[in-house]
């Protein structure tokens, strides 16, 4: 399991050094780096504390945020949930000390997590959102 979630935050990591290039300023000023009708059997059930779901095969996680701070990714999320019709995570990355906003249900077909970003990223505050692949 540790294997996992070390393949997980080093994907992330990654994706982080190549995805850190734009940012959105939040009211206070600050600069906030933010990272890229469904049929069930193509959702994957997330538990509400944002672990990942133990399956033996490939699937997609929406990534709208990443962030230092607890708070500064609650409160991300929680202006996201106002704005966007989709459920909002946050986990944590032990590997690269991030808090991470996502979008739950993940997804076992890339395409639709494509869509779904897609959707998102036409919304300034959603910008960089980025996909997650998770190989089992």
């Amino acid at each position: 399991m540790k294997n996992f979630f070390l393949i997980i935050n080093l994907i992330v990591l990654v994706n982080l050094i190549i995805s850190c290039t734009a940012s959105q300023k939040s009211s206070e000023g600050e600069r906030i780096y933010v990272f890229d009708e469904q049929k069930n059997q193509e959702k994957i059930d997330v538990k509400k504390d944002g672990e990942f779901p133990n399956i033996n095969e490939t699937y997609y996680v929406v990534q709208i945020g990443a962030f230092t701070t607890k708070e500064r990714a609650e409160i991300f999320a929680e202006n996201s949930r106002k704005k966007i019709e989709k459920e909002v995570i946050i986990t944590y990355s032990e590997n690269n000390n991030l808090y991470l906003v996502q979008i739950t249900p993940f997804f076992r077909s890339r395409l639709k997590a494509e869509l779904v970003r897609d959707e998102l990223k036409v919304m300034d505050e959603f910008k960089d959102v980025w996909i997650v692949t998770v190989n089992k």
